[in-house]
């Protein structure tokens, strides 16, 4: 029989080596290098670690990038990232949240297939991450008649297409302003309706979520846009900074954590399907017999619409880089309450910073809303080409 001591013994030695399991558990995985190696197909990429990697791989159009995410790690002192080599133009990197890293690998070709294969090491090497991709091959076409169908096809997806802009703040909320004299409200309104003027003009279905200088509750925005059966929703929004130097566009997407949260509570609702429109419902099958919607199907629907909101986010940053400028790292992730909608891209933008001369000088200037806006237009309509 065990004394009170021994089995106290026993009792500490399982708690170190559970402590120590635990600790080792969340120890990062050490990203010491990523190869690029041109090959007949199109490239392969080779990420070196020290452990095991959580990933997830994906391809976005227009323009053609790939998209590596790697959970829990970390990256060497001598880490740097890949030069560009063939199909690869440029290496991004940035953090889509606490946990997880993301690097982006702009393409010059467009993606044809991807698999990947992760390496388990012989004695003293790394682990290994294969990612090849496999590229198309472009074929240019100069008949009149196909650039005619194109278009005329262009035109016809154009209409089908319902963009909602939601101007931020109104009403008793001003948002941030300038000596009391510039608002925040006036400003994102005054921007919108010239958006939604040329969106109209090249054969869009746009709504603004207000017109007038009204406060809208943040749910009553995004229901708005759910009834109006959205294909893309963009918040307008101006920002603010204590450092009168900061200025530059940004947008912003739904973070990956604040997705599941999101998910997780459209679960946890006894009607499920009151949350969707039509337009997110597709690809969702219902029970007959009980119309239910099952939870990994709204997870689904939520990582849909993040993933287009991100593509489309990409492509704004890329046109409104032309006329405007940037903040550092201007696409960017957050928990904002009108992102977080399972049945369409969603972003919010902000224009400049109201608190920077130069800045503000543009968002006063009708001439510049007007250039602006007219890059919006063109990211939208790269989105749907």
């Amino acid at each position: 029989m065990l004394s009170y001591k021994n089995i106290f013994k026993v009792v500490l030695v399982l708690f170190t080596v559970l402590t120590s399991s635990n600790l080792f558990s969340r120890e990062l995985s050490e990203i010491s290098k990523i190869r690029i190696i041109n090959i007949s197909e199109g490239a392969r990429l080779i990420v070196e670690s020290d452990k095991p990697i959580k990933y997830e791989v994906f391809s976005l159009k227009n323009p053609s990038r790939l998209v590596v995410d790697l959970a829990k790690i970390k990256f060497s002192d001598d880490f740097s990232l890949p030069p560009n080599k063939g199909i690869v133009k440029e290496v991004r990197f940035g953090s889509f949240n606490n946990d997880i890293s993301r690097i982006v690998f702009d393409l010059n070709k467009p993606l044809k297939n991807i698999k990947t294969k992760l390496l388990k090491p012989s004695s003293g090497k790394k682990r290994m991450l294969y990612i090849e991709l496999e590229v198309n091959k472009v074929i240019l076409s100069t008949k009149t008649d196909n650039k005619k169908k194109t278009f005329q096809q262009s035109k016809l997806s154009k209409k089908r297409r319902t963009i909602i802009i939601d101007p931020g703040h109104g009403g008793k909320d001003p948002g941030t302003s300038y000596q009391g004299k510039l608002n925040e409200k006036d400003i994102v309104l005054n921007f919108s309706k010239v958006l939604k003027e040329k969106l109209i003009n090249d054969g869009y279905r746009v709504f603004l979520t207000r017109e007038i200088d009204k406060f809208i509750k943040l749910n009553d925005r995004v229901e708005f846009a759910r009834k109006k059966g959205a294909d893309l929703f963009i918040s307008i929004h101006a920002d603010a900074s204590k450092k009168d130097n900061v200025r530059g566009f940004s947008v912003y997407t739904l973070s990956e954590k604040k997705m599941d949260k999101e998910a997780e509570k459209v679960a946890n609702l006894e009607n499920k399907g009151s949350v969707f429109s039509r337009k997110g419902l597709i690809g969702i099958n219902l029970t007959q017999s009980r119309n239910i919607i099952e939870d990994w199907q709204i997870k689904q629907a939520f990582k849909r619409a993040n993933r287009s909101s991100f593509e489309f986010a990409e492509i704004l940053v890329n046109n409104v880089k032309k006329k405007s400028k940037l903040l550092n790292r201007p696409h960017r992730y957050a928990g904002f309450a009108v992102l977080k909608s399972p049945n369409y891209p969603s972003v919010l933008v902000e224009l400049g910073f109201i608190t920077n001369n130069k800045d503000r000088n543009n968002l006063r200037s009708k001439n510049w809303q007007s250039i602006l806006a007219n890059k919006f237009v063109d990211a939208i309509n790269e989105n749907y080409k």
